[in-house]
């Protein structure tokens, strides 16, 4: 009797086993397929199951979510100056999103160190921060962040905020830090568009987290893809290539294409939408969006077509020591400005024509939109 109770037993356990294995291979399995919120939950569910494969993945996404609890009670971050609070947040969360993503190349490194004062740096030469305003410093790790001598001089300061300005700066700095440690990925041959990929992807992911508005990225980053580099030394793109790194990596981070941020959506690489209202004429059909179209405008571009780095945060070229002097406090004065423009777009589904209010034109074929906007969104809507 005894011998045949063992044997139950023994089955019992067998079969327990094979279920609980075949349970865990499922949840592996689940896990894998699932992403932001619910892949947190489901990740803390497959963490009880291997409690000692997943200890420092789940530290990780505790650090994550205490930094987005945190970012969230914090609110919009003051407009007229450079909310230094704001920034340090920030900054421990870019740390937290690169090594997560870096994991998949077996790479780590250390955190930088944020300087937003007016002292010395460490490395660099140890020159005063207030003269190296917005660069990396790679021998000391070291990121200064000063949005005050990029804001002289510009030509559309309305509805500014310096704290997203600050932070585009501060992704693309913190982008350097990323490369000098675990090497380029995108931009193989060019460290400054490789910085700027990285910024895009950065902002576009704080923005899927509810961590800034489209409109903060939009009015921030106006005048950031308007800073310009005219230092012959250094090894920034022309302002063309250099937007469509940060785009291509705002894209990368945010399925790009088709896709919401916030409540806008992206029609083309240079332009989201928001529909805001439509017209009851049967045989005059109008729909009527909020638009943001990126426009370059080359008014204070000098002879010879010399273009300035559109996202143009300074940093020390190619990982260099001592010639990370370049900053934006000394950039030359002669050059094209890059705008996220917000306009009122109206759209005909009837005669395939569009207007934009207050871009200097009439009314004409959706075909004529060289953005691509006025045919996407007759597309989808008409």
């Amino acid at each position: 009797m005894m011998k045949a109770l063992l044997l139950l037993l023994s089955v019992i356990n067998s079969v327990s086993s094979l279920r609980a294995e075949e349970l865990n291979i499922m949840a592996h399995k689940t896990c894998q397929a699932r992403k932001g919120n619910d892949y947190k939950n489901c990740y803390l569910y497959y963490s009880r199951i291997y409690p000692e494969r997943n200890q420092k993945g789940s530290s990780l996404i505790d650090s994550n979510q205490h930094l987005l609890a945190k970012l969230y009670d914090y609110g919009e971050p003051s407009a007229d100056i450079a909310d230094k609070e704001f920034l340090s947040l920030h900054f421990k969360m870019m740390y937290s999103y690169w090594i997560e993503r870096s994991k998949a190349r077996g790479a780590t490194f250390p955190i930088p160190i944020l300087r937003l004062d007016d002292g010395y740096l460490m490395g660099c030469g140890k020159k005063l921060i207030s003269k190296l305003p917005n660069i990396y410093c790679p021998s000391s790790s070291e990121i200064t962040v000063d949005v005050r001598p990029l804001i002289q001089g510009f030509t559309d300061r309305k509805n500014l905020n310096l704290s997203y300005l600050s932070l585009a700066i501060l992704s693309h700095e913190f982008g350097h830090h990323v490369n000098y440690h675990i090497g380029r990925e995108k931009y193989l041959d060019n460290e400054e568009n490789e910085a700027d990929w990285r910024a895009g992807k950065y902002l576009a992911y704080a923005i899927s987290k509810k961590l800034m508005p489209l409109e903060g990225f939009t009015k921030g980053a106006n005048l950031f893809f308007s800073v310009g580099d005219f230092h012959l030394l250094s090894k920034h793109d022309n302002p063309k290539n250099r937007f469509n790194s940060f785009m291509n990596g705002f894209n990368d981070e945010s399925m790009g294409v088709g896709s919401f941020a916030g409540e806008w959506l992206q029609d083309t690489n240079e332009t989201f939408s928001k529909r805001v209202g439509r017209s009851y004429k049967i045989k005059d059909r109008k729909l009527y969006f909020d638009v943001y179209r990126f426009e370059i405008e080359r008014g204070r571009q000098i002879a010879g077509n010399i273009f300035a780095g559109v996202i143009g945060a300074i940093n020390c070229s190619q990982g260099a020591s001592e010639d990370c002097v370049n900053s934006l406090f000394l950039q030359g004065q002669a050059k094209p400005e890059g705008w996220f423009r917000k306009r009122k777009l109206t759209l005909n589904c009837t005669s395939k024509m569009f207007d934009i209010k207050g871009d200097g034109f009439k009314a004409q074929s959706i075909y004529s939109d060289r953005k691509g906007q006025a045919q996407n969104l007759a597309k989808r809507y008409c």
